[in-house]
């Protein structure tokens, strides 16, 4: 059996976090800062959703600016949970700027 790589982490420098009920489960939500390519060839966000104990699912988003990317991470959240930006932004942990 496969060891899962985490790619992101509670400790890691996050922008929004928020944990709700949908249908009696609990949703995790973690969206991280985003964050230069070395190469400084683009930008990418990492995000992390945890659905109940037994699901959890890891992103990577890629596009050439940080707005871009932060805008492509929002919104596959938002499309895989069935939400609005406003749903999830409703009682999220947003970190200050860096």
């Amino acid at each position: 059996m496969r060891e899962m790589t985490i790619m992101i982490t509670p400790d890691d420098n996050l922008l929004a976090t928020n944990e709700f009920l949908r249908d009696g489960v609990r949703m995790s939500v973690a969206i991280g800062r985003p964050q230069p390519y070395p190469t400084g060839s683009g930008w990418r966000c990492r995000v992390r959703v945890e659905c109940g104990t037994t699901r959890l699912e890891q992103s990577q988003v890629v596009a050439p600016t940080a707005q871009e990317v932060l805008r492509l991470a929002l919104e596959l959240v938002t499309t895989r949970l069935g939400m609005t930006e406003s749903e999830f932004f409703e009682g999220a942990t947003m970190s200050p700027a860096a």
